[in-house]
């Protein structure tokens, strides 16, 4: 039975609102602590430890950044806490005790080499996932294998020194129970995501679709959920109610007439990004950002909706805005759709061979 370990680094502005909502948590035993996070679906679409233990993993997911749970899981081995340290101690003592065949984690920026230099012994296979641009200087000579949606960490995760890239799509969380709550519309149009430099093609689309909804001929009313908005305008500062996490997040894609995905300029809206699952297994209407490759995921006009050009966006948004039902009944299909052919659940037969054929491989020495 492979041991699998999964460690990730969560947003600290997640976990910060996380603990404000629940402050008694932090005080609780550490599987309590861990229990709660992951029912909150935060990233849930990457985290894969509970589906994978039906295919034969034994399987433990750690939160190396999360100082509560680290603090709880120090003092129930009543190990001795180093000051300023807390997070990294424990994160280095559960890789040791837990002596995993297979290390994986979604935060390979940094979980580097650097990271492993202070493991006393290295996993078997080293793996992680990613989806986003890698920083220069980042040393991944560590990792036999990187999976990715994207065609460019093909050639990226390699260049930082990768041994193996692999395709690999997120799940949607089809544990979710807040997925099927009764829908109610809090907003025509919700936005919810960062903005950051690799985004500027979606700092310059919200913007726009910004100032639409304030047409006195045609208004609509706008959620933008950004948890950093300084480099948006200041109608969309205006706009924003700040982010939602986790299943907040999902209810709040689930409560919106539409919800508009545009994905990191450097992937040219290849999909699939992690929205794309997350709003319509949320049973949201999504219009989203054309690709060719959409069809492997959806059906555009009949699951989603898609848009090639700025004009076509505000035009769909106005046409949807327009006949609520049609709008409603495709993301009654989409919702299917996701549930049955990207669920989480179903992903983890696909992530089980990847990682069973990949640690032979390894230990053959062929990888």
């Amino acid at each position: 039975m492979p041991r699998f370990l999964h460690i990730s680094n969560y947003y600290p502005d997640y976990l910060g609102a996380f603990y404000q909502s629940r402050p008694q948590l932090a005080l609780a035993p550490y599987d309590v602590q861990m229990d709660a996070i992951l029912g909150d679906h935060f990233s849930s679409s990457h985290v894969f430890t509970r589906q994978l233990r039906p295919h034969g993993f034994e399987t433990l997911f750690v939160l190396g950044n999360n100082p509560y749970t680290q603090l709880a899981w120090l003092r129930e081995q009543n190990i001795p806490v180093v000051d300023n340290a807390v997070c990294m101690q424990a994160m280095l003592l559960q890789l040791k005790e837990f002596n995993p065949d297979i290390f994986y984690t979604t935060d390979v920026v940094t979980l580097h080499e650097g990271f492993f230099r202070m493991v006393d012994r290295r996993p078997p296979l080293v793996a992680g996932w990613r989806g986003f641009p890698i920083a220069r200087g980042v040393d991944l000579s560590c990792y036999d294998l990187i999976l990715s949606s994207f065609d460019r960490m093909f050639t990226d995760a390699k260049a930082h020194g990768a041994k193996h890239v692999e395709r690999f799509h997120p799940g949607f969380p089809d544990d979710c129970a807040a997925v099927h709550e009764p829908r109610r519309i809090d907003y025509d149009v919700v936005f919810s995501g960062s903005v950051t430099q690799e985004h500027l093609h979606r700092i310059q689309l919200l913007n726009m679709v910004a100032e639409a909804s304030t047409d006195p001929l045609g208004p609509f009313s706008m959620g933008f959920f950004v948890p950093r908005d300084k480099m948006l305008s200041p109608l969309v500062q205006s706009l924003n109610k700040g982010a939602r996490w986790g299943v907040e997040m999902l209810r709040t894609l689930r409560n919106a007439r539409i919800v508009i995905n545009i994905d990191v300029d450097s992937f040219g809206a290849q999909p699939p990004n992690v929205r794309l699952m997350e709003a319509t297994g949320a049973g949201a209407f999504l219009l989203t950002s054309y690709h060719p490759e959409l069809e492997k995921f959806f059906e555009p006009g009949v699951e989603i909706e898609t848009f090639r050009s700025p004009l076509e966006l505000l035009s769909k948004i106005k046409f949807y805005l327009s006949f609520p039902e049609r709008a409603d009944e495709i993301a009654r299909r989409g919702q299917e759709r996701c549930l049955k052919d990207h669920a989480a659940s179903g992903r983890a037969a696909w992530l089980a061979q990847i990682l069973n054929d990949a640690l032979s491989r390894k230990r053959a020495g062929t990888l």
